[in-house]
């Protein structure tokens, strides 16, 4: 087994569907049909910056935690978009950004996605 197999948590993910609204238009929204799935989470560095904006953000009342998200090689869902959710710890938690794609070797191929408590 990889390092990049391994798990540490059972997440609920809601990936982004897509579907047509009442006037014709393609949008997108998180499924209301969970996927249950064994993910990686750890902790992700925040700038400076970042850290106090989220400190000074009423003050206290509100605070901001990142997460990285790492996601089993075997997974076949395909990607998260932005507007997917992950039920993980009580919480539903945001996927903010695309994922980081680390294309190396075939065997060490990976991707991060980074969310945020919503």
């Amino acid at each position: 087994m990889s390092l990049l197999d391994r798990t540490n948590e059972t997440v609920t993910i809601y990936p982004e569907e897509h579907y047509t609204d009442s006037d014709g238009n393609l949008m997108t929204r998180p499924s209301k049909t969970g996927i249950v799935q064994d993910v990686r989470i750890f902790p992700a560095a925040q700038s400076g910056t970042s850290s106090r904006r989220s400190e000074q953000d009423n003050e206290g009342f509100e605070s901001e935690e990142v997460y990285k998200l790492r996601l089993p090689r075997s997974w076949d869902g395909g990607d998260l978009g932005l507007q997917s959710y992950v039920y993980w710890d009580g919480s539903y938690w945001a996927v903010i950004g695309y994922p980081i794609r680390h294309r190396f070797s075939r065997r060490t191929r990976h991707q991060l996605y980074t969310i945020r408590r919503s």
